[in-house]
Formats: C-alpha cells, sequence, structure tokens
C-alpha cells in the first residue's frame, strides 16, 4: 500500500465512525467492528424505517461477513453479543426472510 503524509489538505478516505461507548465496553474487537458496519449501514441510507419511525436492517449476515472477510457465523456470534448488551434487537418477521436488525444507542450518551 502506497502512503503519505497528512498535510493542512489531505482529505480522509471513507470511515466507518467508532463511538467512543465502545471503548469501554467488554466486546470482542470484532464484535465492535461488526456493531459500527451496521450503524454505518443504518445511519448512511441502507436502513429502512418501521411503522414507528425507528430505522433497521434487513439483511443475511453473509453480507456483513463479505465487508469483514469473516464467516457468517462470526457474524452471527457478533450479533449475539450485540444483543447480550442491548445494543442490537433482532426481529423475526416471517420464515425465510432476513430478520429486521435494530441497531441501538445507549441512552442518554449526548446529555452533559
Amino acid at each position: 500500500m502506497k502512503t503519505d503524509y497528512i498535510t493542512a489538505s489531505s482529505t480522509l478516505p471513507p470511515y466507518l465512525a467508532y463511538p467512543r461507548f465502545l471503548l469501554g465496553m467488554d466486546l470482542r474487537l470484532i464484535t465492535k467492528e461488526v456493531y459500527c458496519i451496521l450503524l454505518d449501514m443504518t445511519v448512511n441510507g441502507e436502513g429502512n424505517v418501521d411503522k414507528h419511525g425507528r430505522r433497521y436492517l434487513a439483511f443475511y449476515n453473509k453480507t456483513v461477513a463479505e465487508i469483514i472477510d469473516r464467516t457468517p457465523s462470526t457474524v452471527a456470534q457478533s450479533l449475539r453479543e450485540l444483543e447480550a448488551v442491548g445494543l442490537v434487537e433482532k426481529k423475526l418477521i416471517a420464515l425465510h426472510t432476513p430478520y429486521h436488525i435494530y441497531i441501538k444507542l445507549p441512552a442518554g450518551e449526548n446529555e452533559p
């Protein structure tokens, strides 16, 4: 990979937002990476909106697995970890369709 120094006119390449609250959480690094990807997908237009105005994703684990070069079972394990801490909520809508995945933020994190 070719690299260059950062200057005043440098622009950042495309990046994922990494929420600071993840730093102190007892989650595997890959789980944090999956959360960042899901958050990016939700916020940047790949999410759908339910009747309550909440954004969600509808995807198969293979989709995220290809992005991070891991297996779908690794993504499934990360989703279970995120569910356990309350950052993800999965809802089965119908058989043979992808789950609706709600990506959540900690409540009150933006308050002083």
